[in-house]
């Protein structure tokens, strides 16, 4: 195809125009003006085809303007992106964060730190305000199952945690290997959470002598500190008030980790 004189100086006017509206628009650096007016210049110095050269030109705007578009919906994914890691990281820094082992991660240093604020601070008031022999029994099977996430009392990792300590720790093991360790560690967390949060349901439906009246910190087997932890936590509520406390720290630990998806079946009875 062959352009007129007029047709190209028409041509390259239009470019101009297009360069000046995409620099301000978009981004001057991938739509420079100068540099397409050194390439004009060039051109005419050396006296090249003009009409080919001005064609060459409008197909390699198009071009670039094709791949400045690709670029920016990679960088407007991976922002998004981006921003969803820094949303999680927020909502789960609000948990104590307890390494256990240097390959760990942040995810799963959190994760082992909130269940060991379950452990110590909040599911032994349990002990305090349930009184009927059924409920007790599903209590003590619950805690024994917390206890293989973190126990405050054992001198070592409970055992479930320490599986996923002795996976990270052997030689030449791949990145995948440790991912799907992280991945079924919070899946068996997230199980457990919302167990707990079902009989903490169970409860409030079926509740105890106990659960109106303040929660009593003269009974039980607490050492004397194990009860000034608790009564940190739980001097101002009632039974029911304590039992709501615990059900909603499970469910908001499992929403704040995106483990909703592993909610159990088996969770609506507690007999």
């Amino acid at each position: 195809m062959k352009l007129s004189e007029q047709e190209t100086a028409q041509l390259l006017e239009r470019l101009r125009n297009r360069y000046d509206e995409y620099s301000k628009k978009y981004n001057p650096a991938w739509f420079n003006r100068n540099t397409f007016e050194d390439r004009v210049t060039f051109a005419y110095e050396n006296r090249m085809d003009m009409s080919a050269f001005i064609l060459a030109e409008v197909a390699n705007f198009e071009k670039m303007k094709e791949k400045y578009e690709k670029q920016k919906e990679r960088s407007s994914f991976a922002n998004k992106v981006d921003k969803i890691i820094e949303e999680q990281m927020e909502r789960i820094s609000k948990y104590p964060r307890m390494e256990f082992h240097p390959r760990a991660g942040i995810e799963i240093s959190h994760m082992y730190g909130a269940l060991y604020h379950l452990a110590d601070r909040l599911y032994p008031v349990l002990w305090l305000i349930v009184d009927d022999t059924s409920s007790r029994e599903k209590l003590q099977q619950l805690e024994s199952e917390l206890f293989h996430f973190a126990q405050p009392t054992l001198s070592r990792l409970p055992r479930f945690t320490e599986d996923y300590a002795l996976l990270l720790a052997r030689p030449n093991l791949s990145e995948l290997e440790v991912e799907k360790g992280k991945n079924n560690y919070l899946k068996e967390a997230a199980f457990l959470l919302f167990h707990i949060a079902a009989f903490c349901d169970y409860l409030i439906k079926n509740p105890g002598s106990l659960f109106e009246h303040p929660v009593s910190f003269s009974r039980g087997y607490e050492s004397a500190e194990k009860k000034k932890k608790l009564s940190e936590e739980f001097s101002s509520l009632t039974g029911f008030g304590a039992v709501f406390k615990i059900k909603h720290y499970c469910e908001d630990l499992v929403a704040d980790f995106r483990l909703t998806a592993f909610r159990p079946v088996n969770t609506s009875s507690y007999k």
